[in-house]
């Protein structure tokens, strides 16, 4: 409870960003979330360090570029043939590039672990 509420003031502090990198409370939290679970747990270290890296990738991607980068990303082992489209073609390829770059870099600006590295052990 005292980790929601705390990823709630933090978004509700951030100040007035552009309005193209304003992303909704509700995808940051989600965000933050997804990212403590995968790296130990709910805890203030995690906390600070997960609204750091969400913050990284708001100042290097709109909103529907994250979700579009989002979505090829984990749609990237669907199966079947209609989840071809997230899997394959130049589009997908580059948005998964570009988000996995910039997730990499948000990564070591923010003291987490590279995701990029954990995928080659």
């Amino acid at each position: 409870m005292i980790v929601a509420t705390s990823v709630l003031l933090i978004t509700a502090s951030a100040g007035a960003a552009d309005d193209a990198h304003d992303y909704p409370t509700h995808e940051v939290v989600e965000y933050v979330f997804d990212c403590m679970q995968q790296n130990g747990g709910e805890n203030l270290d995690n906390l600070y360090k997960c609204s750091c890296s969400m913050d990284y990738i708001a100042a290097k991607m709109t909103h529907d570029e994250f979700v579009t980068a989002d979505t090829f990303l984990r749609g990237q082992s669907a199966t079947g043939e209609r989840a071809g489209i997230l899997r394959e073609g130049p589009v997908a390829e580059s948005s998964r590039d570009n988000y996995e770059s910039i997730l990499s870099a948000a990564a070591k600006s923010c003291y987490l672990p590279d995701p990029a590295e954990e995928e080659d052990d």
